[in-house]
């Protein structure tokens, strides 16, 4: 009897063992799992917001330079105050142009796809990235304002902040985007989006499809990241 009662207590407490262990390596996966969760969730806050920013300040911008109202500016009766404000309207173009290069640049090399919560709206991120890019790069009709994909890829490779940590990288300011169009070197990169910008002004209708196609893809790409219009409530066109 004393050696049954003892095989039972004995197999017994192989048997606590065991669920022990089952119930520890269960919850153990589930930790990992949530942990990677939370690390895509993490990703997807870190990059999301300011890629969803930088395109809809381009969005607005794009509106802005296609606004006869706005464009008006340029030619003033007033010749300083033409001037001053051309100077301005193509330097903050082009840096939005580079903002949201740089973002898409540092968004595909950090974490590759963003996590949108499933696979469909990965995909439909993807997509919405691509028909930006396309839009930026079709040949057809009027060349201004054409990127092909290296030169989108390079332009957002120089807007990297060269001065932030590889494992926090972000865009350059727009104080420092005015400053280096000093050097040559990064300056050249700008120089046809520059003339573009000038050649625009003399035709308002000269790239307005481009310019309309790039507006409307970007404003699709805005729609995913916000749907509910949280982050992006207003209108930026308010500080051109």
């Amino acid at each position: 009897m004393g050696n049954a009662l003892a095989v039972i207590a004995a197999l017994t407490s192989v048997s606590g063992a065991l669920v022990t262990v089952v119930l520890g390596a269960r919850f153990e996966r589930r930790r990992l799992l949530e942990q990677r969760r939370q690390e895509r969730r993490d990703h997807t806050d870190r990059y999301s917001g300011p890629l969803l920013a930088a395109a809809s300040s381009l969005a607005s911008r794009l509106r802005n330079v296609m606004d006869p109202e706005q464009v008006k500016e340029f030619s003033s009766e007033d010749e300083q105050r033409g001037q001053r404000y051309l100077g301005y309207a193509i330097n903050e173009t082009l840096y939005r142009i580079g903002r949201y290069l740089c973002w898409v640049h540092i968004t595909s090399r950090h974490v590759r796809v963003l996590d949108m919560g499933n696979e469909e709206r990965n995909r439909q991120l993807v997509r919405r990235l691509a028909a930006v890019q396309r839009a930026i790069s079709s040949r057809d009709g009027d060349l201004t304002f054409m990127l092909l994909g290296g030169e989108q890829w390079a332009l957002g490779e120089l807007m990297v902040d060269p001065d932030r940590p590889a494992d926090d990288p972000g865009c350059i300011s727009y104080v420092k985007f005015v400053d280096r169009l000093d050097d040559p070197k990064f300056a050249r990169w700008f120089q046809s989006l520059k003339q573009d910008i000038a050649a625009y002004i003399s035709d308002l209708e000269r790239a307005r499809p481009r310019l309309t196609a790039i507006t409307e893809a970007l404003d699709d790409l805005i729609l995913l990241l916000d749907p509910r219009g949280i982050w992006v409530p207003f209108d930026e066109s308010i500080d051109a």
